[in-house]
């Protein structure tokens, strides 16, 4: 599939801050434990010409690592009350 029947954004970087999971999609690699986002990434990568996966310390993401937090602690919330 071309990348150019969604976008014209043809690579793509992502950056992460689990050194494990980004090894793991360098080496095309998958763990039982991670299938399911392992599979979402794995097909989305077909959307790209080129992709690159790079680690990046938390220390260096923090804005990135607030919004993660905040959407977690909602998705918590909405599971507790019954959403």
């Amino acid at each position: 599939m071309n990348s150019n029947v969604f976008s014209n954004v043809r690579s793509l970087t992502v950056l992460s801050d689990s050194s494990s999971l980004i090894k793991l999609l360098k080496a095309g690699e998958h763990l039982p434990e991670l299938f399911g986002i392992m599979f979402d990434i794995y097909q989305y990568v077909t959307l790209f010409d080129v992709i690159y996966f790079s680690f990046i310390s938390r220390n260096f993401n923090s804005e990135a690592d607030l919004v993660v937090k905040s959407a977690f602690a909602g998705s918590v919330m909405n599971s507790a009350l019954g959403d």
